[in-house]
């Protein structure tokens, strides 16, 4: 994750398109959704893309063991968004 934070600001990198596009993708998503009130206003595509950097750090944790992922995972969903979701 530590590469796709420095990709982001260094348009040199091979992997800057890639991040540029993926948090642009998760800024329409998180709009789309802040547009029906399913998510906090009061965040933005960086924030979010910040948020998800860390989970999938602490995912990368191998001495974090799985229940405490999806409970950290909850923990930033519930923070993220305005209803609880469905289906997972």
């Amino acid at each position: 994750m530590a590469l796709m934070v420095a990709a982001i600001e260094d348009p040199a990198s091979a992997l800057h398109a890639s991040c540029v596009a993926m948090r642009a993708a998760g800024t329409r998503l998180l709009t789309r959704a802040q547009a029906v009130g399913a998510a906090r206003a009061d965040i933005d595509g960086t924030d979010l893309f910040a948020l998800v950097g860390a989970l999938a750090w602490l995912h990368d944790q191998p001495s974090l063991a799985p229940p405490a992922r999806d409970h950290l995972f909850d923990v930033v969903a519930s923070a993220v968004l305005t209803k609880a979701p469905t289906g997972r």
